[in-house]
């Protein structure tokens, strides 16, 4: 117990000391929701120990990139050979990055979705697969209720649990809007210890 308490208040300590005070313009709701994201995600890397991976990332950006490459490819072969010769090369290369966006709309509709963080819990041994851990979370337009969902895949067996909590970002920003980082810290490290006990006892 002791333990575990020294290093939450290091985390805490090292957040007021390293890094000036999160301040926003409360009434900004995107500026509002990537500063409790980063925080969420600060206490994931930075208390627990997690190894970030961005994976999911570099999905996105390899669709961009051959996105970008049909449109390259177009701009390069109009250039040797000026339309109307280049006209087949033109459509097939229009039709496939405009496909490409498609693709790239259902990779972040249906697998991005709202994730910010994919971070793995390394076994100390090496021996057991990793753990992962993602965050993900939605702040609705001219709404003050965030939700934060932590999800668990279990390296080994494969499981999958998750635990969120819905609650009003000004229960973590004063009036002048500045984070409180403690209280929220609290709030995501009480999602987290819920999913890693129930994790020990099966």
């Amino acid at each position: 117990m002791a333990a575990a308490r020294n290093e939450k208040n290091g985390l805490l300590e090292k957040w007021r000391i390293d890094e000036k005070p999160v301040k926003i313009d409360k009434w900004d709701g995107a500026a509002v929701k990537n500063s409790l994201d980063d925080a969420a995600k600060k206490v994931l890397l930075e208390k627990y120990g997690y190894v970030e991976t961005f994976g999911l990332v570099d999905g996105r950006l390899v669709i961009c990139t051959v996105s970008c490459l049909f449109a390259m490819l177009a701009l390069v072969w109009d250039f040797l050979h000026p339309f109307p010769e280049s006209r087949p090369v033109l459509a097939c290369c229009v039709i496939s990055y405009f496909i490409m966006m498609g693709i790239l709309t259902l990779y972040t509709s249906y697998k991005e979705k709202n994730i910010f963080l994919v971070s793995l819990q390394k076994d100390p041994a090496g021996m057991d697969p990793d753990h992962m851990w993602q965050l993900s979370s939605s702040l609705k337009r001219f709404d003050d209720q965030y939700s934060l969902r932590v999800s668990f895949s279990d390296g080994k067996s494969r499981n999958f649990r998750e635990a969120e909590f819905t609650k009003s970002v000004s229960a973590f920003f004063d009036e002048n809007g500045t984070l409180s980082m403690d209280q929220f810290e609290k709030s995501v490290s009480k999602l987290h210890d819920t999913l890693a006990s129930d994790k020990k006892t099966k």
